[in-house]
């Protein structure tokens, strides 16, 4: 009996010393797959600082195509018009490329309207003003940086008219009488739409009948009222 309580002793202690001593030789294995699996991790710091910089970055400037221009299809005429008349909607792709002139045979010409944009040989009375040396033409302007200038540009509207800026004058046949008037807004738009229209009308007849077409007599054909 005394040999059989011996013999579990010693049986038991071996146990324990296989146990650790197998323990043991599994640590160093397991640290060294501990070790390899981790991966640094970068400062909290490094990170928000570059995401900073991508925020704060300035955005890449637009980039312009050359001669990249574009004329407007359609407009308004006297904008904010205070006349009991109101404005007038203009579309310029018919007047600048459809056969518009006043015997229909071909297009107006861009200093019926742009008359300033000529030079000062080409003016005729009352006209004065150049501001081009060539005459303004689709490829003369596509071939030019200098900007063509809105109608109110120089004929303003009487009620806003700039400090220290000058209404254009014209001495003129109304009525078989001679006037000079400031050529404001309104005025000079009816002086050219109407000088045209009216001859227009007098050489095809039946553009009176078409709708839409107005002389000097037909004002709320091309008006808004206000």
């Amino acid at each position: 009996m005394r040999n059989l309580t011996k013999l579990a002793i010693i049986v038991l202690f071996s146990s324990v010393a296989l146990f650790l001593f197998l323990n043991d030789i599994g640590k160093p294995q397991a640290s060294a797959q501990v070790t390899a699996k981790a991966t640094p991790t970068p400062p909290a710091t490094n990170a928000n600082s570059n995401a900073n910089k991508a925020v704060n970055a300035p955005a890449p400037a637009p980039q312009t195509a050359a001669g990249d221009k574009k004329i407007p299809k359609a407009f308004t005429l006297g904008k904010d018009s205070q006349d009991e008349h109101g404005e007038v909607p203009f579309d310029h792709d018919s007047h600048a490329y459809k056969m518009y002139s006043p015997d229909g045979k071909s297009p107006i010409a861009c200093t019926e309207c742009h008359h300033t944009d000529q030079p000062k040989s080409a003016l005729k009375p009352p006209l004065s003003t150049s501001e081009r040396d060539v005459v303004l033409t689709l490829e003369t302007w596509r071939a030019s940086a200098q900007k063509v200038k809105e109608c109110r540009s120089c004929h303003f509207q009487t009620a806003s008219l700039p400090d220290g800026a000058t209404m254009p004058t014209a001495t003129y046949d109304e009525r078989g009488k001679k006037v000079t008037k400031d050529l404001n807004n309104e005025l000079a738009y009816h002086i050219n739409c109407n000088t045209c229209h009216d001859a227009a009308a007098t050489r095809r007849p039946e553009l009176k009948g078409r709708a839409g077409f107005a002389t000097t007599k037909d004002c709320m054909t091309c008006h808004r009222p206000n």
